[in-house]
């Protein structure tokens, strides 16, 4: 099965987004590696395309009546309840919404606004590209001039009055702290609490933004080495307890496979085995060129640690490797054997149902 980027629970902000969308900038199916966290839903969802999983949400904890976390976005970003409505006629019009003849209300507006911040902000950081976010509607739904409507109304219209996101002040640390958390993790899936105790802080704008792409939860970032940081996103599900379920390591330029599998093992378990990698490629329905390597890890501390979040508890943890970047549509060129980033994930990743591994 191909994986996702967003961790179970990213915020609850998307977890409201995401009930929006029959086609959609930043739902369509994604194929970047993760423990879970869909990018699609709604109530006349088109079909996925080939080799593709649904892309139903995974379950999240339920918000209450009063919840603000997406009028809060918004809010910081810029984004009035004029411009949602804006936003949601052009989603009404062109099947971004409930489906055909289906007239979305302003919460539901307001999710599909704050879905596409993030398109905003990863367009202006380069992580991703107009033509892709055009292509990956289109793989979702979409027809050509459909994807072609929001995606020039967002470029003119809504964008523009997108504010950067501002990053909050990098704490105060004390380091030192023990190599292993509580339970025998080294840093995948480890709480906040031990990364702050273990590894320095660095900003995650600079060192990750363009790399990984835009979070809509709290971002954070650590120096591993003088070439390596860490970016991963704060899950603000309580049941998550602030520990990190899927993370990418970034290097300051590609290094050879020997180098990057270290760099997996140290943040995995003591107890982590390799097993033989997998070479893939992106999926069909990518405008992207692009390759990836996939190694699983048997780790049965792994397992332990998901089910005391509450995850599905299996004994592997997996990474893909990428010589340039992964994006939401796919790796950014080929497989060279050097490797720029890799993405950390919980579970074994699996061939899709056409028995090809997709990045």
């Amino acid at each position: 099965m191909s994986r996702y980027r967003r961790a179970a629970g990213t915020a609850l902000l998307v977890a409201a987004a995401l009930a929006v969308g029959g086609c959609g900038s930043d739902t369509e199916p994604s194929t970047a590696h993760s423990s879970a966290a869909p990018e699609d839903a709604s109530g006349t969802k088109p079909a996925a395309p080939p080799d593709e999983p649904d892309t139903d949400p995974a379950p999240v904890e339920a918000t209450t009546g009063d919840d603000t976390s997406v009028e809060d976005f918004l809010a910081a970003a810029g984004i009035d309840d004029a411009l949602v409505n804006k936003l949601g006629e052009i989603g009404d019009a062109n099947n971004y919404g409930l489906g055909a003849d289906v007239e979305t209300d302003l919460e539901d507006r307001r999710a599909l606004a704050a879905v596409q911040v993030t398109t905003c902000r990863n367009v202006t950081v380069g992580y991703r590209t107009w033509e892709g976010i055009r292509s990956a509607d289109e793989a979702g739904g979409a027809t050509e001039d459909q994807a072609a409507a929001m995606a020039d109304f967002l470029r003119t219209e809504f964008c523009p009055h997108v504010t950067p996101l501002k990053e909050a002040p990098l704490p105060r640390q004390t380091l030192g702290g023990p190599s292993e958390d509580d339970q025998g993790g080294r840093g995948f899936a480890s709480p906040l609490t031990w990364w702050d105790g273990r590894h320095p802080r660095v900003s995650w704008s600079k060192a990750c933004a363009a790399q990984t792409g835009m979070p809509i939860g709290d971002p954070v970032a650590y120096r591993l080495s003088k070439d390596e940081v860490v970016c991963a996103t704060v899950p603000p599900a309580a049941s998550l307890k602030k520990h990190f379920i899927s993370l990418d390591v970034v290097f300051s330029s590609p290094v050879d496979e020997n180098r990057a599998q270290k760099a997996a093992l140290a943040l995995l378990p003591s107890d982590a085995t390799a097993t033989e990698p997998t070479e893939g490629t992106n999926p069909d329905w990518s405008y992207l060129d692009g390759g990836c390597l996939s190694t699983n890890f048997r780790t049965a501390t792994m397992e332990g640690l998901m089910d005391g979040l509450g995850q599905d508890a299996e004994p592997w943890a997996s990474a893909l490797y990428y010589s340039d970047g992964s994006t939401e549509d796919g790796a950014v060129g080929d497989y060279t054997g050097r490797i720029k980033q890799i993405s950390l994930s919980t579970g074994a990743d699996e061939p899709s149902a056409s028995g090809e591994l997709t990045c």
